[in-house]
């Protein structure tokens, strides 16, 4: 290879980086005004999940080896909603509450998770997920704006989102083939 490819090969990966460095401040930044509205719109509805996914962030990449880091992300964000679920039953004070199912199938589809992950339980969870979504956007869209269950209904498709993203990410990285490592 002569110098002048050389150079035209550097300044192509050096161009690409730049514009890849440019995508992610730009989607930084995106996202950090999206959070800062979500917040400013249902207020104390979203202190729950985000202060009980960091929390149980914050524990978990301890108790998870390095083998499993990969599960962390999909598992707090899920842990995180499972809380919210539980504190809006215990505040209920109902017996019969429609979250039990949604308490029921988290705790099985995260321990699950938890000691065998892999992508049956990572299905599980997204079936779940999947099924739930579209039941919360059509509750979302028949409430009327403002109130207090839209702003509710309105975080748990944001948690929800959030969870089907990290999970098909995760699948996603389950699916590559190892590389082969010749000696």
């Amino acid at each position: 290879m002569n110098p002048e490819e050389s150079m035209r090969t550097k300044g192509s990966a050096s161009a690409h980086d730049e514009a890849v460095g440019a995508y992610t401040k730009a989607a930084g930044i995106v996202a950090a005004v999206a959070g800062w509205a979500l917040g400013m719109y249902t207020g104390f509805n979203l202190l729950v999940p985000l202060v009980a996914t960091a929390i149980i962030w914050l524990v978990v990449r301890k108790l998870f080896g390095k083998p499993r880091q990969g599960v962390v992300a999909p598992f707090c964000v899920q842990a995180g909603h499972l809380v919210w679920f539980v504190v809006l039953t215990a505040i209920s004070r109902d017996v019969v509450n429609p979250n039990l199912i949604d308490i029921a199938w988290l705790t099985i589809g995260l321990t699950w998770l938890w000691l065998k992950p892999g992508k049956l339980a990572l299905c599980v969870l997204a079936v779940y997920q999947l099924l739930a979504l579209p039941y919360d956007l059509m509750q979302f869209s028949q409430m009327d704006f403002g109130s207090a269950a839209n702003k509710t209904l309105l975080v748990h498709m944001v948690w929800r989102v959030l969870a089907l993203f990290y999970m098909g990410r995760l699948y996603y990285r389950m699916g590559k083939p190892k590389a082969d490592v010749k000696s």
